[in-house]
């Protein structure tokens, strides 16, 4: 007979093995392991919740935009999509969370819903991007969330019908910005190629907002709010803005996705300093057709980047395209890839995948990256960010034909012939300030964090350097059981906030 203190170290033994197996050695083996890791929190909160149960706690959600769309290829007809921060210590698996809204139409009917909620976060912060969807009634007029007697009307609005071009570029939030060179180089780049950017701001340096709003104008850009996070009321509640991953850059790519969910035909999710050239095509739309042609099985495609030096230039007249992207000076090496997808086939989207969209689902791109404008040198040509020096190497096999940025060069010789571009250029910054300041915080509260974000950077306020700040009214509905929701209304600029993020 088998001693019954060995069976239960056997038993125990091959249990931890099946464990180390399937959640840290397989997925650390695999190409990408974020499924095996879902699966494991999955794993984990059933468990817990056998056991323990899922207690509520009373926490606070911010709404940042809801959308109602009357068709969608995904979501189907008279849907919603709500883009929110909620608080993951609401309960144990906030996906199991029963949000109850009520729909009324045009002719006084109502129906009451239930959304589907899905999550896109990866750090341990405790706000986290949230995407609610359901579908309502044909001639929506006014949407609520109550629970029981107590209710809250919630602002929504129609997605666009139309996009700009058929590729949408959706950037990643701007704070005190001030690389005036990265966006007029992007700018010029995505629309020879057939894309048009859409650029949120939180902040950003008064000169350079007057010339992207004449950009905006020339229509190569979308300008949209970013907003800080505000609770007029709950104020005893846990702040949002230090507590949510990259100043919720998540829940920008998600909104900027379901704005054109029904309207482009492809939207990327992409820093302002990456920056992609086609390879083989002429346009981006022939590129990503090709791929989604090649692998009808998928859903998003995943390009690598890949750091290129970059010298900056203190006169906006003295850039040349040719110049900025035809050497072969490059990183030898390829870091955190970003996303191109189809948008009526995703509801949701993260910062570098979604998380929501399965690996096999997900093709990794080979032959082009990304172009990571990431550490520019300054004007007057010393590394802007010596703490985090790049080693840079002559890379011959990746250099860029020269005669495909001739045009683009010529494009912007065309805009820079406008006196108004004349004028703003000539009050651009001609040397970094902010930038060295703003990575070095980024770097410690960032990369070293298990929450990673910029709030509590110190910033320096000057008197001759002045941003335009993102503003609106803030609202908090009624204290309800177990969240209490807060929104915003009639965003505007401000000039009278300074340069924070």
């Amino acid at each position: 007979m088998v001693d019954l203190k060995k069976m239960k170290w056997v038993f125990v033994i091959t249990v931890s093995t099946i464990y180390f197996l399937t959640f840290f050695i397989v997925p650390t083996i695999l190409e990408d392991g974020d499924q095996y890791l879902i699966m494991y929190d999955s794993f984990k909160n059933d468990l817990a919740d056998t056991f323990f149960g899922d207690p509520v706690t009373n926490t606070d959600a911010y709404i940042v935009n809801t959308y109602y769309y009357p068709k969608s290829k995904s979501l189907g007809e008279n849907a919603l999509a709500m883009v929110l921060l909620m608080n993951r210590n609401t309960m144990r698996d906030i996906t199991k969370y029963k949000m109850h809204l009520v729909a009324t139409n045009g002719s006084g009917y109502s129906v009451d819903i239930v959304p589907k909620i899905v999550v896109e976060s990866y750090s341990g912060c405790a706000y986290v991007n949230v995407v609610a969807t359901t579908n309502s009634l044909p001639n929506l007029s006014k949407l609520e969330i109550t629970t029981g007697e107590t209710r809250m009307q919630i602002p929504f609005r129609h997605a666009r019908k139309t996009a700009p071009a058929p590729v949408v570029i959706c950037l990643s939030p701007q704070f005190i910005s001030e690389q005036w060179q990265i966006f007029v180089a992007h700018a010029h780049i995505s629309r020879h190629f057939g894309g048009h950017l859409h650029l949120y701001i939180t902040s950003i340096l008064d000169q350079y907002f007057d010339l992207i709003k004449e950009y905006e104008k020339q229509g190569y850009v979308t300008i949209d709010y970013w907003m800080r996070m505000k609770f007029e009321r709950n104020l005893n509640s846990t702040e949002p803005n230090s507590n949510v991953e990259w100043r919720n850059q998540a829940g920008a790519h998600t909104d900027c996705l379901l704005q054109y969910k029904e309207a482009a035909s492809f939207v990327t999710f992409f820093d302002l300093d990456d920056i992609l050239i086609p390879r083989g095509f002429n346009t981006y739309f022939d590129e990503f057709s090709s791929f989604f042609f090649l692998n009808p099985e998928i859903v998003t495609l995943q390009y690598p980047k890949r750091e290129m030096m970059l010298h900056n230039k203190p006169n906006m007249s003295d850039m040349n395209f040719q110049e900025i992207f035809g050497h072969s000076w490059f990183v030898n090496r390829e870091d955190a890839g970003k996303i191109v997808a189809r948008p009526s086939s995703l509801n949701s989207m993260w910062i570098h995948r979604s998380f929501n969209v399965p690996d096999k689902k997900l093709h990794l791109v080979k032959n082009n990256f990304l172009l990571h404008m990431q550490k520019p040198f300054d004007t007057d040509g010393q590394d802007s960010v010596p703490f985090g020096m790049s080693n840079y190497e002559m890379m011959d096999d990746l250099k860029l034909n020269i005669s495909i940025l001739e045009p683009i060069q010529k494009d912007f010789e065309k805009l820079m012939n406008s006196t108004v571009v004349q004028s703003i250029s000539e009050r651009l910054p001609t040397h970094s300030y902010y930038f060295v300041i703003l990575f070095r915080c980024y770097y410690k509260k960032g990369y070293m964090s298990t929450c990673p974000n910029s709030e509590g950077c110190l910033i320096p306020q000057r008197s001759d350097m002045k941003c335009v700040h993102s503003d609106a009214n803030y609202k908090s509905g009624p204290q309800m059981e177990p969240i209490t929701y807060h929104y915003h209304e009639n965003p505007r600029w401000s000039k009278d906030i300074g340069c924070y993020t």
